[in-house]
């Protein structure tokens, strides 16, 4: 895989760890909330439990924080976190590319001879 195709695959996972800890911040706010009426229509039912869109917890926290703001709390702490997550998957891809860069072919792969190869040459054609 060159570097440039793993840079777009690297944004694309570091996009999903955040979509993915903002949405479990989110679920872990409507299990904290027991799932009420209030918190609108979820967006599917995975085997019977209620699943809400990722950004819900946003919206939630605004209308409700005066009433709860130990689990919005706990529920940010969550969402947070994938943000960290997001960061180092971010550094660790970088890390990842910059060692794959003796493999970059972007000039040509012209190099100059080592000496070893230069003996080797001049030995053969005597």
């Amino acid at each position: 895989m060159t570097p440039t195709k793993f840079l777009i695959g690297q944004i694309l996972i570091v996009l999903l760890v955040v979509v993915v800890g903002v949405w479990a911040g989110t679920q872990c706010a409507a299990l904290q909330l027991g799932f009420q009426a209030g918190l609108g229509e979820p967006w599917f039912l995975f085997f019977g439990v209620p699943v809400y869109r990722p950004w819900q917890l946003f919206v939630w926290w605004y209308f409700f924080d005066a009433y709860a703001p130990e689990v919005f709390f706990r529920s940010g702490v969550v969402a947070a976190c994938s943000g960290f997550l997001g960061c180092l998957a971010a550094i660790f891809g970088s890390l990842w590319r910059a060692r794959q860069s003796h493999h970059v072919t972007t000039y040509g792969s012209a190099r100059w001879a080592k000496l070893i190869e230069i003996v080797r040459i001049w030995i053969t054609r005597r």
